[in-house]
């Protein structure tokens, strides 16, 4: 099995590393199953010998005229850009187009696509997420959902399968999405690189969301945001925020809807969701006392919320409070 981690400058060694940590443990323990599967060559594959990283460090690279010319996986690592305006100038920089050009031209040959975090964008870019799921960086949904609006995004996934392509969320999923494409020829072997790197399978990028960086960027969700934060102890209703902010419900429910893929009510629900994380996380409050902070009457109330948007209990959330 041969993959290629196509990189470019500013490449984030986190993302990077964690490619070559999973396949590397995928190797080592293939040798322990009775009917091992074919080891991964890994190859990290730049236009020229080198490329610095985010970080400054030279990572060796081999350069694309050397690299064979096909193979089985060609993944983009993440590049260490967290604002989407200078992510969109990088993925869209004449002086890459080399990489989107190839991605094309492995997409034609029908070799497996793979991204992580802003990775992802080189994919969109090339035009080959165009009707196929697909996820990013939680932070950076509705830049992408804007630049691309043929992709059919969820955000709130860690991985996301389409027909021969693998995509994946925030730095971290780098390791959900090397574990995924081992999953495609051994489960088994999966499973045990999985528990020898102490990493938890994780199904959303939900629990890691920060509603108020989702809102930047748009001024009337921005002022929503703070509106739901300034009533977050009140059952209230959407149409009186909306009337609050100056404009009609209607409007609320496009702007949310266009930007953060998802209604007036769900941002609200995420926003209590975040508040209640964070106290039980950080208080001695009770579940019920919890509940009252966040508009709930009682404790089941929250519990429902938290199952419904976290996929968690709140004695689970408590318990990795230490985090």
């Amino acid at each position: 099995m041969d993959v290629g981690i196509f990189v470019v400058d500013g490449v984030g060694e986190l993302g990077l590393g964690a490619l070559h940590g999973a396949f590397s443990t995928a190797n080592v323990l293939r040798r322990e199953l009775d009917y091992p599967p074919a080891g991964w060559n890994v190859h990290t594959v730049s236009l020229g010998s080198s490329v610095r990283s985010g970080s400054g460090n030279i990572v060796q690279t081999i350069p694309l005229s050397e690299a064979s010319a096909s193979f089985d996986t060609l993944a983009v690592a993440a590049v260490n850009v967290l604002d989407p305006e200078p992510l969109v100038a990088l993925v869209s920089d004449p002086g890459n187009a080399w990489l989107l050009d190839r991605i094309r031209s492995a997409r034609d040959q029908g070799v497996h696509l793979a991204a992580a975090c802003t990775g992802t964008f080189f994919l969109a870019e090339a035009g080959v997420l165009d009707g196929s799921p697909a996820t990013t960086s939680w932070w950076l949904g509705s830049s992408f959902r804007g630049r691309y609006p043929r992709v059919d995004l969820d955000e709130r996934a860690i991985v996301c399968h389409g027909e021969g392509i693998t995509t994946a969320g925030a730095s971290l999923s780098h390791v959900d999405m090397a574990l995924s494409l081992v999953y495609r020829t051994s489960p088994e072997l999966a499973e045990q690189a999985r528990r020898y790197l102490a990493f938890e399978g994780r199904a959303s990028q939900t629990p890691y969301v920060i509603p108020e960086v989702l809102a930047r960027g748009n001024a009337l969700i921005v002022a929503y945001e703070r509106w739901v934060r300034e009533h977050i102890s009140e059952q209230f209703l959407i149409s009186a925020a909306a009337r609050e902010l100056g404009v009609t419900e209607r409007s609320l429910q496009r702007a949310t809807r266009a930007a953060l893929g998802m209604s007036p009510k769900d941002f609200a629900d995420d926003i209590r969701a975040d508040r209640a994380t964070r106290l039980l996380r950080t208080t001695g409050l009770t579940v019920e006392g919890v509940a009252r902070e966040v508009g709930y009457v009682n404790a089941s109330a929250l519990r429902a919320l938290l199952r419904r948007r976290r996929g968690l209990s709140p004695a689970q959330i408590r318990a990795h409070g230490g985090l």
